[in-house]
């Protein structure tokens, strides 16, 4: 059986909330001390969706993001591509207004995809 998926937020990982009615949340630093065991749990989620959802929207807020988990951030992207077409998907991309680093990680990741990312500046 499907189940939600919802993750604590702690120093170092964000807060996770996967609706099985095709939802993801991704929010807060992301820097966990094993990002490959940390991001397991969340693939392992998104496998179990059924692929005839009606649409998959992926929420990310990040303050922080190591390097070692910007590949498996845009893995769970590309997961969503292989999962569900492409016009179903929706990826909303937040960063903090003055936060270019967090923002120009939104463009590349916009530029790499099938899917449009919505890159929208959050007011501190």
């Amino acid at each position: 059986m499907m189940e939600n998926l919802h993750i604590e937020e702690t120093k170092c990982t964000p807060f996770i909330n996967g609706d099985v009615n095709g939802a993801l949340t991704i929010k807060g630093n992301c820097f966990p001390e094993n990002s490959l065991t940390f991001f397991e749990t969340i693939n392992n989620w998104m496998d179990t969706l059924p692929s005839d959802l009606s649409s998959f929207v992926m929420d990310c807020e990040l303050n922080y993001i190591a390097s070692s988990s910007v590949m498996h951030i845009f893995k769970l992207m590309q997961k969503a591509e292989e999962h569900f077409p492409v016009d179903k998907i929706e990826i909303k991309w937040k960063f903090e207004v003055d936060d270019e680093d967090i923002e120009k990680l939104g463009e590349e990741f916009n530029n790499l995809t099938k899917s449009e990312i919505k890159l929208i500046p959050v007011e501190v």
